[in-house]
Formats: structure tokens, sequence, C-alpha cells
């Protein structure tokens, strides 16, 4: 996200291709839920109670999973790790949709881990957390049904 961010505020890429990008990243995000069944830590039926009571309440699945003692917080952390890991990077969904090219997106890699070795994150004139580059994206884009 960080990155895309830092593409956008560089004017790099667009609101709308960032916005898709991340729709698109999300889209390849496997649900907690199904790594769960994947990974033997929960059944069907485990699952279907946790999102049963998920579509009363606000929380989410691994917390209502740990209050129904059905997960605990390490199995939460190693399912988000794995969830992380199954995820497309986003500067790959930026080449796939044509954002970027290859070339542009291996400078642009270099360029941004060259500006984050050099001071933290989240300083006031960061670029990396921009919240009006945010708001221009979100305003930019537009939905399609």
């Amino acid at each position: 996200m960080h990155f895309g961010l830092y593409l956008l505020r560089k004017e790099s890429i667009t609101g709308p291709q960032f916005i898709q990008a991340v729709s698109r990243q999300l889209e390849t995000r496997p649900q907690i839920g199904s790594l769960a069944i994947e990974t033997r830590c929960l059944s069907m039926r485990d699952v279907f109670q946790v999102l049963s009571l998920q579509s009363v309440t606000n929380e989410s699945f691994g917390q209502l999973a740990i209050q129904l003692g059905i997960l605990t917080e390490a199995d939460i952390r190693d399912l988000l790790a794995l969830q992380t890991e199954r995820t497309t990077p986003l500067a790959q969904v930026l080449v796939d949709i044509g954002a970027l090219e290859p070339y542009q997106l291996q400078t642009e890699l270099q360029l941004f881990r060259s500006a984050m070795s050099s001071g933290p994150l989240l300083e006031e004139d960061s670029v990396y957390l921009d919240v009006n580059a945010i708001e221009a994206a979100f305003a930019t884009f537009e939905v399609t049904v």
C-alpha cells in the first residue's frame, strides 16, 4: 500500500489506477475462513458458526474465532501471514493492469526503497501516507456497475 501511495503522490499512476489495483489485489486475497479449512485449523461447521455470528456483529473473523475458543491468537497470526503470502503484490497488479511497465516498476521500486531507507515512513511531510493523495484518488474514481 505504501508503494502505491508513493507512486500516486509522484503521479506515476493515476487515482483510478491506484483504486483499480487495490481492488484487484483484494480480489486475490484468500479469506481467513478458507485458509483455516485448508490448513485444517477449522472445520466447515466451525467456519459457518463464525460467519453466522459475524453477520450480526461488526467483529472480524479472527476475533470471533478467538472468542468462540476455536482458534488462538497464534493461529490467527499464522493465517494472516499465509493470507499475506498468497495475496498478489500491489506492484505486480500495477503491471498486470498496465499502469506500469515492468522496467518502470523496477526503477520505481529502487527509488521507493531508497526513499524508505533515508527516513521514517510517518513524518509530517511523508510521501508514503498522504491523505490528500488518497482523497484525490477516491474523488477521481468512477464506480461502474
